[in-house]
């Protein structure tokens, strides 16, 4: 019997409090929107010399020969972003992933009948 008088004290309690008033009701704060941020992003010369670690004259004509081709819609971006990606990947234990990013994007580009010069 103790039991029971223990769970109808309990619930007759809790029925009887008084219900908060409307104003008394806490409201949940929301964080203010947050303003963007402008964030700098490497154009795509500045990513593919410092990417690909060029260092010689004809590594950087390169780059700027590919540039202007992407400008100009003649090579995909979407296929020199991924060959960047992947040259990178490819020489992760090595210091210079140019050579990989040259070749293999010389590569793909004929495979599209694309020359680069």
């Amino acid at each position: 019997m103790p039991r029971i008088f223990f769970v109808f004290l309990v619930l007759s309690s809790v029925l009887t409090l008084p219900a908060p008033a409307q104003d008394e009701l806490v409201l949940e704060q929301v964080a203010p929107p947050l303003k963007p941020v402008r964030v700098e992003v490497a154009d795509l010369k500045d990513q593919l010399e410092k990417g690909l670690k060029a260092r010689r004259d004809e590594e950087f004509r390169f780059i700027a020969t590919v540039v202007t081709m992407v400008d100009s819609k003649r090579l995909p971006l979407d296929l020199v972003q991924s060959t960047f990606l992947w040259a990178r990947k490819k020489a992760k234990y090595k210091r210079y992933p140019f050579p990989y990013f040259e070749q293999a994007l010389r590569q793909r580009a004929n495979d599209l009948g694309i020359s680069i010069p």
